[in-house]
């Protein structure tokens, strides 16, 4: 397999169709406040994480998940409140606002998903699930963080650019 020209390929067809490769409300359903709110429960079971925990679990930076969480305080759809066994954790919950919107936003992200796998047909979406599955798997994977790391050990001086 030719791996490199398959990202070659995959880069081109992204930069010829990048608004056909987004939808912005699916988009927004796994990023900022809607990935905080579907960690507090938007997928049906609520749960109380900590601020720190949910910084962790999303991979974004604590001063952000502040700015997210004062959003989605002023909106009332989550409340912080003082772990009463540890008085230096904030710990968030939904609101029943906050939840309805989450479970509004989830039958929406369902249906347009469904209307793909329709317009994919049944065996390609099939392949689209599993491959997903896989990429996520190796998205997550130490050997990937390990990449990673190593990658931005071996910074560019800034008058270097990208050539191909």
């Amino acid at each position: 397999m030719q791996e490199a020209s398959l990202a070659d390929e995959l880069l081109r067809i992204m930069d010829e169709n990048p608004h056909s490769l987004h939808d912005d409300q699916i988009s927004a359903t796994l990023r900022g406040e809607m990935a905080v709110m579907r960690l507090l429960g938007g997928q049906g079971t609520p749960c109380q994480l900590a601020a720190g925990e949910i910084s962790r679990k999303l991979s974004m930076t604590t001063s952000r998940i502040a700015a997210v969480l004062n959003s989605l305080e002023r909106k009332q759809m989550i409340v912080r409140q003082a772990d009463p066994h540890d008085k230096r954790r904030v710990m968030v919950t939904l609101t029943e606002q906050g939840l309805a919107f989450c479970e509004e936003k989830h039958r929406h992200f369902v249906a347009r998903a469904t209307r793909f796998f329709e317009l994919l047909g049944e065996e390609d979406a099939r392949v689209f699930v599993r491959l997903m599955k896989r990429v996520a798997q190796i998205l997550g994977s130490e050997e990937w963080e390990r990449d990673g790391e190593c990658e931005k050990q071996q910074t560019m001086s800034p008058k270097e650019e990208w050539h191909e």
